[in-house]
This record gives C-alpha cells, sequence and structure tokens, in this order.
C-alpha cells in the first residue's frame, strides 16, 4: 500500500513540474506572439496611415488636373463626376461631325484602375456607350 502511494506521489509531483513547465512554455510564446503582433500592427498601422495620406492628396489634386498642361481638355469644357469616373468631357460641341466625349480617370503615384473602372474603359472602348434623354412634367405651379 505504501509502495502505491509513493507512486502516485512521485507521478502527481511529475505531472506537477511537467505542466509548469509547458504552462511556462506557453506563456512564453503566448509573450512573443503578442510582441510579434504589436510590431505587425504597427508595420499595418503605418502603411494603412501611407496610403490614406496617398488617397487624400489624390482626392485633393483631382481639382487641380483640368488646369495642368497635360490635361487633354480645356478646363471649362469638364465636369466633374468624382465617381466611378473623374471627369466628363466635351470637345467640338457646335459641330453635328466634329463633337466629342471624353471620359477623364485621374490617378496618380502607383494607382491602379478598379474593377470597375476598367469594366467601364473596355465599355467605351467596345462602343457600349448611350444616350438617354428623360423628360418629366413641367411644376404647373411654376410654369403658371
Amino acid at each position: 500500500m505504501m509502495y502505491i502511494s509513493t507512486v502516485l506521489i512521485t507521478l502527481c509531483l511529475i505531472m506537477f513540474f511537467v505542466s509548469r513547465n509547458i504552462i511556462r512554455d506557453l506563456e512564453k510564446k503566448i509573450n512573443e506572439k503578442e510582441v510579434e503582433f504589436e510590431k505587425e500592427r504597427g508595420v499595418i498601422r503605418a502603411d494603412a496611415k501611407k496610403r490614406s495620406g496617398a488617397v487624400q492628396w489624390g482626392l485633393a489634386i483631382e481639382n487641380f488636373v483640368p488646369f495642368m498642361d497635360e490635361f487633354p481638355l480645356r478646363p471649362e469644357d469638364v465636369n466633374f463626376l468624382g465617381k466611378p469616373i473623374d471627369y466628363i468631357g466635351y470637345k467640338n460641341t457646335g459641330s453635328k461631325t466634329k463633337c466629342e466625349v471624353h471620359f477623364i480617370e485621374v490617378k496618380s503615384g502607383n494607382a491602379f484602375l478598379l474593377p470597375k473602372q476598367k469594366n467601364i474603359k473596355k465599355a467605351i472602348q467596345e462602343g457600349r456607350v448611350f444616350w438617354h434623354e428623360v423628360r418629366v412634367e413641367a411644376n404647373k405651379k411654376v410654369d403658371s
């Protein structure tokens, strides 16, 4: 009986020390992961801040782009849309045969066309552009 008690106590002590080591190792790994996580969060935040600044700069500069020499049309011949395409412009509107409509997207830095913008560009290039005229009833109170 004494032998069984000694074996059980010994096993309990072994399990206690082994489990303490396992717990210590797990706590160490958790701490390492927390440090890793904080470093990664810092990198992600810095990248998000950089991207946000680039987006804000792009949004601000869009207002001035029509006044740049490289812009394809005169500033007074364009209208700002914003989304999904930045500008729509018109050229030779007094001519029945030379009138042109231009869609203009402004990008800066490493920016690229979004999928929706690519689809619109393709539709324009393939001639899938349509004219719609919508008429509404006049306000009789104002017209009277």
